[in-house]
């Protein structure tokens, strides 16, 4: 799957659902993760500022795993990503 016309300059955090027929996956990320993530293509049409996609498919989904979070954990997990965004470490 693609999640595509991503603007990681015009949000702190993106939180993104996946449904299959037998499983719903979270994942809530930085903004600047997005951005510095090696899957991220910048330019998804040309002369498209600031605007890509990013690919997850069977060979590198579980290295967003660190990403994926719970329902239940959705507003902790937010909260945390948006932290991160404006944290000099990443």
């Amino acid at each position: 799957m693609n999640f595509q016309q991503i603007k990681p300059s015009h949000c702190d955090v993106f939180i993104w659902v996946a449904v299959w027929r037998d499983v719903i996956k979270y994942w809530v990320f930085a903004s600047k993760e997005i951005e510095k993530n090696k899957y991220y293509s910048k330019g998804q049409h040309r002369g498209n500022v600031g605007e890509g996609q990013l690919h997850l498919n069977c060979d590198n989904i579980k290295k967003f795993k660190k990403y994926e979070v719970k329902p239940k954990e959705l507003l902790d997990k937010i909260i945390l990503a948006y932290k991160r965004q404006y944290s000099a470490k990443l």
